[in-house]
């Protein structure tokens, strides 16, 4: 919900002197007997002082019941060094200056440690906030901080945008230290993204189904490989299995494998996925798409831990299953598409994936690293121009992470060392106009346009024609007719007969 305009706001971070109140009151209580406030933003850099934040909380509802009060995390393990304590204030500053864009600011540097006052003052004489700096003292009472003095040093500007990159990495890279988990492609720094850091790491340590959730491009898979890798786990298999793109006739022999001669087609034994995971994790990624007699059979398997070979024994495996959907699965079970007992057996504890469009700075973050790796890949030695970094920041990314890298990718064809708006072409499906053109000189929509649809739908059911034309709400063997047709020309020599 929106907050209330607020036109005076005092923006303080909470230290140990305002632990103890109300009892003793610390530098913040001590500035609101003095001067009046709209709103006050309490910055915690640890959870810790959120316990004494809801104490000055309570205090302020009963004693200023018209002044607002926020938490404001500035999120730092050591509180004396710069390069973690500087972009957390940086980022705490730009959410509050978001919230109340027309405010007046004061910032008391009275409260936390030495390195919290200078870096207020880098960002008030850098340009970053414009407020008024205030201290407070038992026996002087409040005083206004000026620069006024003709030998104090001016803090010349920076290329705005290279110096907030600058800022996103370092953050980045000491969250990652201080998280320490086992992993470093959990590239962002946002507070959603950080929720689901501190769960990959609590869940982790644990054996229990972790179900995943999350628009399609978002890194389902990431995360479930990160959550492997973090366990005990990780020296073992992890197998991922995309329930959309099994022929459902294969359902069964693709979970839990099969014996020679078993049924028609079953030329030797084969190993599920189930057995291939023994010891490790199995990811079962859309498993909203999971036919109704194979959610029995995985139930069955959750309860006794244990599978049935098709024309083969029952055998007993170790496997931590970790599912995802970009599907509500709550309305699948509401609407009988998937099973409620099974429901409660997978979606023991949830991890949300956020969209990208609401992961702010991570955009940029997230870019500059699939720049680093397209890089490598290609042996270039590209960067983003400003103009790139502000389309990238601004536009919506409805594909999520997965548009941004084929946008970028795409990017990488263009001769030059840098990216610029003019050679990052985005599509997006909304911007269409609902108006249809056909050039000129014609269209050959059988060679020309059905053909594209055709790849990505194997792309998506990774070469499975059945799957494939179950997407494009075709027969199987009309889709496969029509590859065989298109053939070699078109690069579908061989798919029609997967």
């Amino acid at each position: 919900m929106a907050k209330k305009p607020a036109h005076n706001i005092l923006i303080s971070f909470i230290g140990n002197n305002d632990c103890d109140a109300p009892e003793k009151p610390g530098a913040i209580l001590s500035i609101l007997e003095k001067l009046p406030f709209d709103r006050l933003y309490i910055l915690y850099n640890h959870e810790k002082y959120l316990r004494p934040a809801s104490a000055i909380l309570e205090y302020c509802r009963q004693n200023y019941p018209r002044m607002d009060v926020c938490y404001q995390p500035a999120l730092a393990e050591n509180p004396t060094d710069y390069n973690t304590i500087y972009p957390a204030l940086y980022a705490a500053v730009k959410t509050i200056q978001k919230e109340n864009p027309s405010a007046d600011f004061t910032i008391s540097i009275t409260s936390g440690t030495p390195t919290m006052h200078a870096c207020w003052i880098f960002l008030r004489q850098g340009g970053v906030i414009d407020s008024k700096l205030i201290q407070i003292h038992r026996e002087t009472g409040i005083s206004e901080i000026n620069f006024d003095l003709d030998d104090f040093p001016k803090i010349q500007n920076v290329n705005t945008v290279k110096a907030e990159l600058t800022k996103l990495s370092r953050e980045n890279k000491n969250l990652k230290q201080r998280l320490k988990l086992q992993y470093d492609e959990m590239v962002g720094v946002s507070p959603q993204i950080l929720k689901v850091k501190e769960q990959i790491k609590i869940f982790a340590a644990t054996d229990i189904p972790i179900f995943i959730s999350g628009e399609s491009g978002t890194g389902k898979e990431l995360v479930a490989s990160a959550i492997h890798l973090d366990s005990v786990r990780k020296n073992k298999p992890f197998i991922k299995v995309n329930c959309g793109a099994i022929s459902p006739h294969l359902f069964e022999s693709e979970f839990f494998g099969h014996k020679k001669g078993s049924f028609t087609g079953a030329l030797s034994d084969k190993e599920g996925k189930f057995k291939q995971a023994d010891g490790g994790t199995i990811l079962l990624d859309e498993i909203g798409d999971l036919p109704s007699e194979m959610q029995v059979k995985l139930l069955r398997f959750l309860d006794g831990g244990s599978i049935q070979i098709v024309g083969g024994k029952e055998e007993k495996v170790d496997v931590r299953v970790i599912s995802a959907t970009n599907k509500d699965i709550k309305v699948l079970v509401k609407n009988g598409g998937f099973r409620e007992d099974l429901f409660y057996r997978l979606v023991q504890a949830e991890i949300f994936l956020p969209p990208l469009r609401e992961r702010d700075n991570d955009k940029i973050l997230i870019a500059e690293h699939i720049v680093t790796e397209l890089n490598r890949k290609y042996e270039r030695n590209k960067s983003l121009n400003p103009s790139a970094i502000e389309i990238i920041r601004n536009n919506k990314w409805s594909g999520n992470v997965r548009q941004m890298k084929n946008s970028l990718e795409a990017a990488f064809v263009y001769p030059g060392d840098e990216i610029t708006a003019a050679t990052l072409k985005i599509i997006e499906l909304d911007n269409r106009t609902g108006e249809i053109t056909i050039p000129s000189e014609g269209l050959d929509i059988d060679n020309e346009l059905l053909p594209l649809y055709y790849k990505k739908a194997l792309e998506l059911t990774n070469g499975n024609a059945e799957a494939a034309a179950k997407l494009l709400k075709l027969e199987p063997h009309t889709f496969r007719a029509r590859l065989r047709k298109l053939g070699k020309r078109h690069g579908f020599t061989g798919y029609a007969d997967r």
